[in-house]
Order: C-alpha cells, then sequence, then structure tokens
C-alpha cells in the first residue's frame, strides 16, 4: 500500500512538473501586454502610421531587445491602476514626474513633448500678462484634458483666481470649446491642438455660421520639452524589462533608427513642426 501510494503520488509530482514547465514556456512564449490608450494625437493614434511616433517609438525598441509585444487598449486612468498593482507590466507614455517615479520603474526618455498656451486673445503675447486682470474684466478660461499634468506656472495662476480651469476627458473637447467661445486659452502641444483643429475643421458642414476663432501660441519655461516614459511595475520583473526595454531604446538611438523614425513619421508636417519635435529631443538630450 505504501509503494502503491508513494508511486501515485510520484506520478502526481510529475505531472505537475511538467504542467508548470509548460506554462512557464507559455507565458515566456507570449507577447508582452504593453497597455497604452489612443487619445494622445498625433504621438499615440490609430490615425497615424504605426499608430503614432510613440508607438512605433516603443514597438521597435522592445523588436531591437528581442522582445515582442501587443499594446492593448486600457483607459488611461484605469492603466495607470492597473500597472501600479502589477495586473499589466507596463504602460506608455507617461510624462516623468516625481510622483510616477517613485510609484513605478520609469523607462529612460523614450520622447520629449513641448506643452504651449494656445490662446484666442490676439493682445496676449507672453503668458506672464495672465498675472494681472484683464482691462476687460472677463476672467480667462483654461482648457487642460482631465488628467495631464500642468505646468507649476499655470497651477499657481489658478490657485490664484487668474485663471479658470475646465478639464474635459478628451483634449479634442477642448478644441469644441474653443469653438463654441466658452474657453479661451488651451494647455496642450501644438501638434495635438493642429491635429483636432484639422479634424474638426474638416467635419465642419457650415464653417460660415461660426468661423474658427485665429489662435495664438505662447511658450512656458516648464512646458518646454517634457520627457515621456515607460511605466513599469515597481517589482523585480518590472525593473528586468525595464532594463531590457531601455537596451532595445539604446540600440535604436545608437544605430541611427531613431533619428530615421522621426525623418519618415515628420515628413508630412510643416517644417516649423519639424524643427520643435527636432528641438525638444535635443533639449532633453535623447538626440545629440
Amino acid at each position: 500500500m505504501r509503494y502503491c501510494l508513494f508511486a501515485i503520488l510520484s506520478l502526481v509530482t510529475a505531472s505537475l512538473i511538467v504542467i508548470s514547465d509548460t506554462a512557464a514556456a507559455n507565458q515566456t512564449a507570449d507577447p508582452l501586454k504593453v497597455i497604452t490608450f489612443m487619445d494622445f494625437p498625433p504621438y499615440i493614434v490609430d490615425t497615424e502610421p504605426g499608430d503614432g511616433i510613440i508607438s512605433i517609438i516603443v514597438k521597435e525598441s522592445f523588436a531591437a531587445a528581442g522582445i515582442e509585444i501587443e499594446t492593448p487598449l486600457v483607459p488611461w486612468r484605469r492603466a495607470y491602476r492597473a500597472v501600479k498593482r502589477g495586473e499589466y507590466l507596463a504602460s506608455y507614455s507617461w510624462a516623468y514626474s516625481d510622483n510616477r517615479a517613485e510609484e513605478f520603474h520609469l523607462s529612460a526618455p523614450i520622447f520629449a513633448i513641448s506643452n504651449q498656451i494656445i490662446t484666442t486673445y490676439a493682445d496676449v503675447t507672453d503668458w506672464r500678462q495672465f498675472r494681472k486682470p484683464r482691462a476687460d474684466g472677463a476672467l480667462p478660461i483654461l482648457c487642460v484634458p482631465i488628467g495631464w499634468k500642468i505646468a507649476p506656472e499655470i497651477a499657481d495662476l489658478i490657485d490664484k483666481k487668474m485663471l479658470q480651469q475646465v478639464s474635459p476627458g478628451h483634449p479634442r473637447f477642448c478644441i469644441d470649446l474653443v469653438r463654441a467661445r466658452r474657453t479661451n486659452i488651451l494647455y496642450m502641444p501644438r501638434m495635438t491642438a493642429a491635429h483636432h483643429l484639422a479634424g474638426l475643421s474638416a467635419e465642419d458642414s457650415d464653417p460660415g455660421v461660426r468661423p474658427w476663432p485665429k489662435l495664438y501660441s505662447l511658450d512656458i519655461p516648464s512646458g518646454q520639452a517634457n520627457t515621456q516614459h515607460i511605466l513599469f511595475t515597481r517589482n523585480s520583473l518590472g525593473f528586468e524589462y525595464k532594463e531590457k526595454f531601455n537596451a532595445g531604446f539604446n540600440i535604436l538611438l545608437k544605430s541611427g533608427r531613431y533619428k530615421e523614425i522621426l525623418d519618415e513619421h515628420l515628413s508630412r508636417y510643416t517644417p516649423e513642426d519639424r524643427e520643435a519635435v527636432y528641438r525638444d529631443q535635443k533639449n532633453a538630450a535623447i538626440l545629440p
């Protein structure tokens, strides 16, 4: 009886080892899920070639590290929580913040984007003019999509009641509010604003009824060349894959492929927009 019981236990143990090894092999063979959200045009959006320039950089960096990935779409709030809890290992792309650096393993900077103040006020030529009340007595209304990191200079103006903030769930809605004359200022990258403006203008069935206001761009110091990163779960596996990704990203940089990606993707944009993107990458020390 003891021999039979021992034999049965041995068979069960052997079966479990085989099952465990097979599961581990399948997990290794499965593509790594790197979650993202398609509402950051033209950088991450399914209407751009390769799902946007940041998507291309992320996919090719992982590929250079020998890692196959999938990019499931997850709403940004859930994506943040899911990676923090370890439900997914990684998510892209997120602007640097001290809080995120504490809660996640952050990749090397993969791209840099400048946010600007975009306003309908023709008489405003410097963002610091918003530190004083307007001569017409109106309180300027700022639209910044919910969840977007706001520059300290802007946050200070909001705290001092020099600006009133509205935060819809999508950057496109900010452009809608400009059209409806319900906001006077946007805070976002110029290319993102231009993308949505072009899309909404193309959909406009009767542009003569409500003409689009003219928009003016203002630079703001802390909005310049904000670095974008991949968030990895803050555990040993997240750290391991962060290091692998960084190695693949470094291959893109050293081989010149990173610059090729920029050249290929930006060829459809204006010289001014292209120059701004290259300048941001250099200011962030991503490109020499």
